[in-house]
């Protein structure tokens, strides 16, 4: 695992975030209503998930998956990118079967 903190977000910011190329990790394509992707407030095209619990997130869906997997039902810190407004954010959920897709109701 590769653990980063304020270095990573440093890269992000140098890189610009005008190409999702740029920026890596996983861009939200559509958050369910009612999910915990939602009460995220995880903003659709415009936001890339970058990390989960302090893991990168690299071009693997499936890192990605386990990563979603493994914090089921625990708080799980993501760090997202916003190419909209240029800033990275924490963001804070609990992925979790809520009766609808997946545990974050989120597509990526």
């Amino acid at each position: 695992h590769i653990s980063c903190h304020g270095e990573c977000v440093d890269r992000l910011r140098a890189m610009g975030g005008s190409q999702s190329s740029e920026i890596g990790g996983f861009r939200i394509f559509k958050v369910n209503d009612g999910s915990p992707a939602a009460e995220a407030g995880l903003e659709v095209f415009f936001d890339f998930i970058v990390e989960i619990n302090g893991v990168l997130m690299d071009a693997d869906q499936t890192t990605f998956a386990k990563a979603i997997q493994d914090a089921e039902n625990q708080r799980t810190k993501l760090v997202v990118q916003n190419i909209r407004t240029h800033t990275s954010r924490d963001v804070y959920v609990t992925p979790r079967r809520w009766g609808g897709a997946g545990l974050l109701g989120a597509v990526v």
